[in-house]
């Protein structure tokens, strides 16, 4: 009886680990960009940084006053850019006088599950308003998505936005 409960346990730890805690739902993708919105709301760039593979690499063109920029990043340089961020949001609130208001919102405009159920590509759209009017980040992209031992993760974005102010 021993020897049958292990080997179920064997089994049933497998199947989690290459089967289970891998396949990827469209529920899971919902509720990852909801934590994702929690992150960005909550002011915590340790728990977007949380959301990315080891490996992500994200691929962006970005509009600044009529300046365009692309740029490749990978998971370290995304991370301290969202801290550096964060850090600029918590400066202005200070220079006015108490925190800066943020507003956001996303839709998830697409989502592809592969055939495998391994990962999901997904057209994205993302806006961001700072402070009201001071800063106004749109953007849209294409991401995939993967799930590895339950947990949903970004493998890679590609992606346009702009940042404006004033409206």
């Amino acid at each position: 009886m021993r020897k049958f409960l292990l080997i179920a346990i064997l089994i049933g730890a497998g199947w989690w680990y290459f089967i289970g805690g891998r396949t990827l739902t469209e529920g899971h993708v919902v509720r990852y960009y909801q934590e994702m919105q929690a992150a960005t709301l909550g002011r915590n760039p340790e728990a977007i940084c949380a959301l990315l593979a080891d490996d992500f690499q994200s691929d962006e063109t970005t509009e600044v006053g009529g300046r365009q920029e692309t740029s490749t990043h990978d998971k370290e340089q995304t991370c301290a850019a969202y801290d550096e961020l964060y850090k600029t949001f918590e400066k202005l609130g200070n220079s006015m006088g108490g925190m800066v208001q943020l507003d956001s919102g996303y839709t998830i405009n697409d989502i592809e599950i592969q055939p495998d159920g391994k990962s999901a590509t997904v057209d994205y759209s993302f806006s961001l308003d700072v402070a009201g009017s001071i800063m106004n980040i749109r953007s849209r992209s294409t991401d995939t998505l993967i799930r590895s031992n339950g947990r949903v993760l970004m493998l890679y974005s590609e992606g346009e936005s702009t940042i404006s102010a004033g409206g």
